[in-house]
């Protein structure tokens, strides 16, 4: 057979990728969203599907599903009523919210310049609510004569004035909106019905999510106060009644979700930023329950236990949420009197969405460590979970679990082994955040390494999620020390455990935080032969001018004292790098700003390491996750390249 290439690899692995995301329960079918990137188009689809939630499945573990949508993205499903609403964007356009009475056709019934997203319906049916972001007139195509350069300029007073992924914020404000749908005026064109006028619920500056309609209630999550010259992290809930639109006073909470229990109740999951409002290092989100009437808040759920992260469907006899748990996303049912969590899913799947089916099945979309994602259900008699969809065909690779001794506990990880006797070279990879973490589901990079002929240890270090904040806040002060001791004793454990991994060939590599890991484990270690920084926090000082978490971040994780940042800076162990270096960036990254590898490279140079850059245009932090396919697959293409020169 003829050997495969790095970039024919890399398309079928891109190609064969999919996620699943918001099911809804229809009867006894389950709908749900299945999003593909795909390298012809370099774009991504997403269509309906839809199972049989009550049919027993097949022998091969899964019981058949039919797609129901074929528009180039068509997402956000919802009902209520007689109203059926879906967000629908053709390829390279931005969503619009189309609507249909019961099993009527559905239409258009918004035309937002910028599009709209996430929409939610109450429970009459008789209107939506969308979110919309209002470009300023001049700005971003509303004057199809002024293009981006010809734009005035822009006069900025804060430092929350732009998002990755996004750009400038100030000049866009988000609306929310509320759109009719019952009323339909005579067509000035027969055949032709017009758009539902919009109504303006209120106007907020910053990020706004979470819409939610019920009760009788109309709200968002969006930032307490207007963006000033300090960092403020504080969210609130904001609603949208006839006393107009008005903020929640919930204290020093960042909201991050919320649900109401009640006309005059609703539960949050929050986490708490102290006095300064920016403490934010390891917070552990948990549930709060909030009075409007009293305006009392309380927690309801242990601190330091569950980091509980939302979305929460909430009714009077529990919520149900995800939690980040050592490794998993697990939905959890929620006691909303005694805030008792109860898990629902096995502890390695990465859950992304549920429902439950009117006779009261819980069903979860989910990836775990053999697909990256299927449908299943929970059997009500014997409460085993049923797998209801095959849709993944992949040849996923085994994890072994690995572990090593830390002062706070174990340190967990796994690694994977390419096919052969070996020994194998050996990629060390290491995730970012900090406070994030690695899940035990299947992951596109594990597969794209082993498939090459690369084994692949990979762990969750002191100053990861899902271990509580004490584990969290470990590298508060020291960004560096403690993760890297973790994720070296991990390796070392896996090598002492398995004889088919090469510790004399170890390559290391990571993206954002685990970027910079990755550099400072360069500029200390000699153990490696090469490494690939990807994204990396790598210069601190100009970092909280550029970066747009800049004027907090750097300066919660390492402290302001000049040497001490210096210290924990990459930049300044360029001197010691002795391994070959990749430095791999996208062009439009607003979370690490591309100046960070233009500095680090040019120390490198300077220093005169062997290093390369890689830069991709157009795209920002999210690239390993949402970029171009086409840029993901040369991503993967030049990743093995390098392990293949170096290793």
């Amino acid at each position: 057979m003829p050997e495969v290439s790095a970039a024919q690899a890399s398309e079928a692995l891109i190609a064969s990728l999919h996620t699943l995301a918001r099911p809804r329960a229809a009867g006894a079918e389950v709908r749900f969203e299945v999003t593909r990137p795909d390298p012809v188009s370099d774009g991504y689809t997403t269509r309906l599907h839809t199972v049989d939630a009550s049919a027993a499945p097949t022998a091969d573990g899964g019981s058949g599903c039919v797609r129901v949508s074929s528009g180039w993205s068509d997402s956000h499903e919802a009902a209520a009523g007689a109203a059926r609403v879906l967000l629908r964007a053709d390829r390279g356009a931005s969503a619009q919210l189309w609507a249909a009475a019961g099993t009527g056709e559905l239409r258009r019934v918004t035309d937002e310049p910028l599009g709209v997203w996430a929409p939610v319906l109450p429970e009459s049916g008789e209107c939506a609510y969308v979110l919309a972001r209002e470009p300023q007139q001049g700005r971003y195509g509303t004057d199809p004569e002024v293009g981006p350069e010809a734009e005035p300029p822009r006069r900025i007073t804060t430092p929350a004035h732009q998002a990755n992924g996004l750009g400038y914020v100030l000049d866009r404000p988000t609306r929310l909106l509320r759109i009719p749908l019952t009323e339909e005026t005579a067509p000035a064109v027969p055949g032709e019905l017009p758009l539902p006028e919009a109504e303006t619920l209120l106007t907020l500056t910053g990020e706004v999510a979470d819409p939610q309609a019920a009760h009788g209630r109309v709200s968002v999550v969006a930032p307490a106060a207007r963006p000033g010259r300090a960092p403020d992290l504080r969210t609130t809930v904001w609603l949208a009644d006839e006393a107009g639109p008005r903020a929640l006073d919930l204290g020093d909470l960042a909201v991050r979700r919320h649900a109401w229990i009640g006309p005059d109740a609703l539960v949050l999951s929050a986490i708490e930023l102290g006095p300064d409002r920016r403490d934010f290092v390891a917070r552990v989100p948990g549930l709060y329950v909030h009075e409007t009437a009293s305006g009392r808040t309380r927690r309801l759920t242990p601190a330091d236990e569950w980091e509980l992260t939302g979305p929460l469907a909430a009714d009077s006899g529990e919520v149900l949420t995800l939690a980040d748990r050592d490794a998993g996303v697990l939905l959890v049912s929620v006691s909303p009197v005694t805030g008792e969590i109860v898990p629902l899913t096995p502890p390695d799947w990465e859950v992304t969405g549920w429902c439950r089916t009117a006779d009261g099945v819980l069903v979860v979309t989910a990836a775990t460590p053999t697909s990256c994602g299927e449908v299943f259900r929970c059997d009500p008699d014997t409460g085993e979970w049923e797998q209801l969809t095959r849709l993944d065909g992949g040849d996923w690779y085994e994890a072994v679990p690995v572990s090593a001794p830390t002062p706070l506990g174990e340190v967990r990880g796994w690694y994977a082994l390419p096919e052969g006797p070996g020994p194998h070279p050996v990629v060390l990879s290491i995730h970012g955040g900090p406070f994030a973490q690695y899940t035990a589901a299947a992951f596109d990079e594990v597969r794209s390494l082993t498939e090459a002929g690369f084994a692949v240890v990979w762990s969750n270090p002191r100053g990861s999620a899902g271990r509580g904040r004490a584990w969290g806040r470990a590298v508060q002060g020291d960004f560096a020390g403690p993760a890297a001791e973790d994720v070296l004793a991990v390796l070392d454990a896996a090598c002492a455990a398995e004889p088919r991994l090469d510790p004399e060939r170890v390559g290391v590599q990571g993206g954002s935080y685990g970027g910079y890991l990755t550099a400072m484990l360069a500029g200390s270690e000699e153990r490696f032969a090469g490494a690939i920084v990807e994204r990396g926090f790598l210069a601190p000082e100009s970092f909280a001018g550029t970066s747009d978490i800049g004027a907090w971040f750097g300066f919660e994780y390492l402290g302001e004292d000049p040497e001490a940042v210096k210290r924990q800076s990459p930049l300044h162990r360029v001197g010691a790098v002795r391994a070959p270096v990749l430095v791999i960036h996208s062009e439009q990254d607003l979370r690490c700003p591309l100046e960070q590898a233009q500095q680090y490279f040019a120390a490198l140079l300077r220093a005169g390491a062997d290093a390369e850059l890689l830069v991709f245009p157009g795209e920002d932090h999210e690239l390993s996750r949402t970029g171009r396919p086409r840029h993901r697959i040369a991503r993967f293409e030049a990743i093995l390249d390098w392990w293949r020169r170096v290793l």
